[in-house]
């Protein structure tokens, strides 16, 4: 069996691979010049397929994650900010967005409007290797590229068959994968061509939030850090939220006033129990856990197929293809819907109900309160009782499931070959790739079918819907634990399915060869052209359009969503000196792209690097780079929406706003009556609204790295680098965090600020909504240093099993010195780096250590493989401008990874297991404002726990 590969830089490739790398010239990653060696001026790391296929994942993110240069951003173990499940990978925390995925050199199929690519569609058992460059990749391939790009190298020359089978679950019984994979390839009779196709099939099962003891029941730190339990305040039975100071007003309700002292807190509403019976709400006593059901690890099906072939049609030209395809089914799953109900034509959370108090379908007990309470809910008497602040819970629907089906496919063709014996070499290609995804929601409340079935009236005895227009009208009663029969659930829940489809059509060509020699060598170039178009539609169906759900804001028609550019781009490289004392080599390189796109115009990049081997066994490089990013579809045309997240308001009165503040709490809508004892109404939190705006331009970032490889004589098989980065982002485009919209506007006191304008109350006071749009405002900055050693020895014989034994030894770390962002003009500079909490973690902000490393550790001899390898995750503070939580500081953690081989039959049959996680280390509880529904960090922790899985290959 074959000593394993590991992650390396591709400097340090060279020394294994100088013999070899002399006679052939070749294409490294992040450049197009044709080079005869594996150097490269940009820091670029190089992960072997081994290293992807022993993980044990069933998807390419799961591993390449533990790589500290890469944070992990959309995984599949994020539920509802997973969003439609496209497994995304973001190099240096600065968002996937601005991280180029390419598969041989090209760009890869986009998943869905946001132009990403799911690594879960590219066939990994085709990956000969990921390289990872950062550093000047915009000016080589384009818009995207700003923190650098990630290429998956596929096999070119595959000759056999090899299927492979495996089966994983935890140690808890769950979360169980099945994955099988076939990749055939053959060489052409004259062996002038090859042909390699794939196919594979992948299943996975759920775990819920509930399976869990860290994330089973919601917590929120109390403003003495201590964590307590915390819900959602719609509550199943329905709720009436209302101020301290109505609850005189109200009678029928006992111990509505809190005599008793049962509740922690001052009762903040009033509750409906079973058979409609009123009682007193208390926060924190009825908050509802929504927890259980949520997805911990969403499910997953996945059908693959894919075609690699070239054939050599006369010497020197190469015809040559690539065909993907993929279907993916995942969802995202929350607790039943919460919503503020509302009639028709009202603000949310506002019910008319035609006489209440006589409502032929309501219990005794509910027509009772309601007829005690007359004037409050029916002031003017016309018989039409208005009921503000509703909120429930419809656990009679069932969970909410957000269902996506994704087919996508994508085809490249192109020819390519050699200009005579001049050592130039031409490339042409087009490519065509297309993603449909289907998005169902399930178990949906339905604004007109509430509006209708609240109206009620007796017809000969019987409980009717007043509005004969709605087809099988069904009477309903909200109010009440119980009360809703499957027959009002069925009519009141409906489904609502969305179809999206993006298309890309790229075309292009390139030439590369020398221009003429030096005394140092040869004037290397490389320049060509390029054209690329992305569209987008998506077609909601006509419940979404009749703007009929509750709580979902689903995007219009959108028809025709597109973008174009042309682009022209050159590379160069001159070599200076050579051959002198302490410069074995000292070369300049140069590259620019010019892009002309129709939605922000003309933009330019470029990068300037050098090149210097001071001996042959250390090397320095720099390079600094101009980069650009153009907004992507989902940022120019993507439709307002809205989502709950949690948040505080500084009007509460458990805040203590000061005189001036309360000023601006009663110009933005507080009533004077409640300007003292306002309280939260329903959960914790408020809506954040946010949207595409056309008007975006683009990014610019400037990028710089420095760097040094180490390859000593003394140690042949040792090799080290260190790299420097330090990449500066102007102009980014971001939604602003809601809550330090929030925070500055009560901290500036200007009501006409865009701070304070973006801010919207309910006719109670309580922030109903904050309008957070896409501008070009921010400014994003990261600092720091990856440092990679390996070294692999020869072990003693005794050790050995049959044959020699070796032992691997690799170390990537990567220090972050700085993750920095300065959302609003005015407002201080927020930095994320070793801090978590605040607007540096969330449900979907994952936090940014300042420190990670992979240690990897593999012995082999003859058919054995076993490989320990330990993930370390450097401890995190709680951000200085963050809510209190139960510890200050999260302490750092290690997993240990084991996996191990035997070969048989001359290697063609192999047997495969492995533990990830063996200790079962559970993530940290930060809880709902620090981690998000789950009470953790679930892109960076490993929430799964212990897993195991087996396997077995055969070839031949």
């Amino acid at each position: 069996m074959a000593m394993p590969a590991f992650a390396q830089d591709a400097d340090t490739a060279a020394a294994d691979a100088a013999a070899t790398a002399e006679e052939s010239e070749i294409i490294v990653t992040g450049s197009r010049l044709v080079r005869r060696d594996l150097v490269a001026t940009s820091p670029i790391t190089t992960i072997d397929s081994a290293v992807l296929q022993d993980s044990g994942a069933v998807t390419l993110e799961g591993a390449l994650n533990n790589f500290p240069q890469l944070a992990p951003d959309n995984t599949s173990t994020t539920n509802q900010s997973g969003g439609s499940g496209v497994l995304s990978v973001d190099l240096r925390s600065l968002g996937a967005v601005r991280t180029l995925v390419l598969v041989d050199g090209r760009r890869y199929i986009p998943a869905d409007v946001t132009g990403l690519a799911d690594l879960a569609t590219i066939p990994d058992l085709l990956v000969e290797r990921v390289e990872v460059i950062t550093g000047g990749a915009s000016a080589v391939y384009g818009s995207d590229a700003i923190a650098g790009a990630v290429n998956f190298v596929l096999k070119r020359n595959f000759e056999g068959l090899e299927a492979n089978y495996q089966y994983g679950e935890t140690s808890r019984g769950d979360g169980a994968s099945h994955k099988i994979d076939v990749v055939f390839g053959a060489n052409t009779s004259d062996d002038r061509g090859n042909i390699t196709a794939y196919g594979s099939y992948t299943t996975r099962d759920s775990i819920f939030m509930g399976d869990r003891a860290f994330s089973a029941n919601p917590v929120l730190a109390d403003a003495q850090g201590v964590f307590q339990p915390f819900g959602s305040g719609n509550v199943p039975g329905g709720s009436i939220g209302i101020n301290t100071t109505q609850i005189p007003q109200i009678t029928g309700v006992p111990n509505l006033n809190n005599a008793s002292g049962a509740c922690p807190v001052a009762h903040t509403g009033i509750r409906f129990g079973p058979n409609g019976e009123p009682l007193p709400y208390c926060r924190p006593n009825d908050q509802y856990n929504y927890a259980a059901p949520n997805f911990l690890l969403r499910p997953f099906e996945r059908y693959q197929a894919a075609v690699n072939t070239r054939y050599e049609i006369t010497d020197g030209i190469e015809a040559y293809g690539q065909f993907f395809y993929t279907r993916k089914e995942n969802s995202f799953q929350q607790a039943a819907e919460a919503v503020t109900p509302s009639s028709s034509g009202q603000q949310a959370g506002t019910v008319l109900i035609p006489n209440a108090d006589t409502n032929p379908l309501f219990t005794p007990q509910l027509r009772s309160f309601f007829a005690s309470n007359r004037g409050f809910f029916d002031p003017d008497g016309d018989g039409v009782f208005t009921l503000r602040n509703v909120g429930r819970r419809f656990e009679e629907f069932g969970p909410r499931n957000v269902n996506y089906v994704a087919d996508s496919f994508g085809f490249t063709g192109g020819f390519r070959g050699d200009i005579g014996d001049s050592g130039w070499k031409w490339d042409t290609f087009y490519q065509y790739q297309q993603s449909d995804v289907s998005q169902r929601r399930e178990n949906l409340l339905s604004r007109s079918r509430t509006t209708a079935g609240l109206d009620v009236i007796l017809v000969n005895g019987v409980p009717q819907c007043r509005n004969r227009e709605i087809p099988n009208c069904v009477p309903v009663n909200i109010f009440g634990t119980a009360t809703l029969t499957p027959a009002q659930a069925n009519f009141l829940s409906v489904n609502t399915t969305t179809d999206e489809r993006f298309t890309r059509t790229v075309a292009g060509g390139s030439v590369a060869g020398d221009l003429f020699e030096m005394p140092a060598g040869p004037v290397s170039t490389a320049f060509g052209v390029e054209y690329r178009k992305d569209s987008f539609d998506s077609v909601p169906d006509e419940v979404a359009l009749n703007n009929d759900l509750a709580a979902v804001s689903i995007a219009p028609i959108i028809n025709g969503g597109s973008l174009n550019l042309f682009e022209v781009f050159g590379e160069v490289r001159v070599p200076i000196l050579a051959d002198k004392p302490l410069i074995e080599s000292l070369a300049v390189e140069g590259a620019f792209r010019y892009a002309d796109y129709s939605t922000v115009g003309g933009v330019f990049t470029w990068k300037g690097a050098i090149d210097w081997e001071v001996t042959d066994w250390m090397r320095l490089r720099g390079n600094y780079s101009r980069a650009i990013r153009a907004p992507n579809l989902n940022e120019l045309f993507a439709p307002v929406g809205s989502g709950f997240i949690g948040g505080t308001d500084p009007c509460l009165a458990s805040a203590n706003p000061s005189a001036a503040q309360k000023t601006l709490c009663l110009a933005q809508g507080v009533p004077q009556a409640f300007i003292n004892t306002l309280q939260v109404g329903g959960s914790q939190g408020f809506n954040r609204t946010t949207g595409g705006n056309q008007n975006l331009t683009e990014e610019t970032a400037d990028t710089l790295t420095l760097g040094a490889v180490f390859t000593p004589a003394f140690a042949p098989r040792l090799s080290l680098t260190l790299d420097y980065y330090d990449i500066k982002v102007d102009d980014a485009i971001a939604t602003v965090d809601a809550q330090l919209l929030v925070n500055t506007c009560f901290q500036t006191l200007d009501a006409a600020s865009l701070a304070c304008q973006a801010i919207t109350r309910n006719s109670s006071g309580n922030i109903d909504q904050v309008r957070a749009p896409l501008l070009n405002i921010a400014q994003r900055k990261v600092r720091g240093l990856d440092i990679t050693a390996n070294y692999n020895f020869d072990l003693p014989g005794a050790i050995a099993i049959g044959e020699e034994a070796k032992l691997a030894v690799q170390l990537v770390s990567s220090f972050q010195f700085e993750d920095s962002n300065l959302p609003l003009a005015g407002v201080a500079e927020v930095e994320c780096a070793g801090f978590y909490g605040g607007p540096c973690s969330s449900d979907s902000v994952r936090i940014t250590p300042d420190f990670r490393a992979f240690l990897s550790a593999a012995y082999t001899s003859g058919p054995v493989t076993v490989r320990n390898t330990f993930r370390y995750t450097g401890d995190v503070e709680l951000s200085p401008i963050a809510p209190p939580t139960q510890s200050g500081t999260i302490s750092s953690f290690v997993y240990w990874d084991l996996y191990a081989s035997v070969g048989f039959k001359e290697e063609m049959f192999e047997v495969f297991g492995g533990v990830n996680n063996l200790l079962d280390k559970q993530p940290p509880i930060l809880g709902f404002a620090a981690g998000g529904d789950a009470n953790t960090n679930v892109q960076l922790y490993d929430v799964i726990g212990r897993q195991f899985f087996v396997g077995a290959k055969v070839k031949f």
